[in-house]
């Protein structure tokens, strides 16, 4: 089984890759990522991203909000898809932002960790 990470696009990383962005990140070509999927479905509603980065919500709002709305989705086939990627080695999940420390993907991360192992 392999671990499961995050990273930015633009760094370089070895394992499955998985865009875990909503919008495809700028100045980066389709084919230079080498992506098993784009996992749109596990990213933020538009309508939280713009009120996250419009400063209506705190970090912690947009958190619980984000947790929310993942608990509430069906993503059992894209669960499905990231457990047979571990299963031949070590996945990582992309993102654009420049904020490591406050991105949606640490977010993710955390909630996909104990529904993947």
């Amino acid at each position: 089984m392999g671990t499961l990470s995050i990273a930015r696009v633009y760094d370089p990383v070895t394992g499955t890759r998985f865009l875990a962005d909503r919008l495809w990140p700028r100045g980066v070509r389709k084919d230079e990522l080498g992506l098993a999927g784009w996992l749109k479905d596990l990213t933020p509603s538009t309508q939280l991203r713009r009120q996250f980065h419009a400063g209506t919500l705190t970090w912690e709002q947009f958190g619980d909000a984000y947790r929310a709305e993942l608990d509430a989705r069906d993503v059992d086939a894209t669960l499905a898809s990231l457990r047979s990627a571990l299963s031949a080695g070590d996945v990582v999940l992309l993102f654009a932002g420049k904020d490591t420390g406050r991105t949606h993907a640490k977010i993710l991360l955390d909630w996909l960790t104990p529904r993947l192992s």
